[in-house]
């Protein structure tokens, strides 16, 4: 895609920051969606959390990929600071392991779908 960001842009980031903005709009209205409401988020959240600054950082630095290890590494981090550690103070927030499966799942579709080093 050669836009404004030129064959820096990752279609997924900003798919994925658009159903986010969408979900939370719904949420806002007051419309549940069972499903969508327990794994959209999650599923959102790597491609939302490492695609947007990597599309930017790609503007300094036009080689720049994100190793499948960093990903990985990060995703971990997040499962375990919003599905671990956050709910043991935090009520608003529960521990679902299912939570981890979609930052999993979200994390490897981003990182296939993110530019190799161009």
């Amino acid at each position: 895609m050669d836009g404004l960001l030129g064959r820096r842009l990752n279609w997924l980031s900003l798919a994925a920051l658009a159903a986010f903005s969408l979900h939370q709009l719904a949420l806002a209205l007051g419309f549940y969606f069972l499903l969508l409401d327990s794994f959209l988020d999650p599923l959102c959240t790597v491609p939302v959390v490492l695609g947007l600054p990597s599309m930017i950082a790609r503007r300094i630095w036009p080689r720049l990929a994100l190793s499948w290890g960093s990903v990985a590494l990060f995703t971990l981090a997040l499962s375990l600071a919003f599905e671990w550690w956050i709910p043991s103070f935090d009520t608003r927030f529960t521990r679902d392991p299912w939570d981890v499966l979609a930052y999993a799942l979200g994390a490897a579709i981003w990182r296939l779908a993110e530019p190799q080093s161009l």
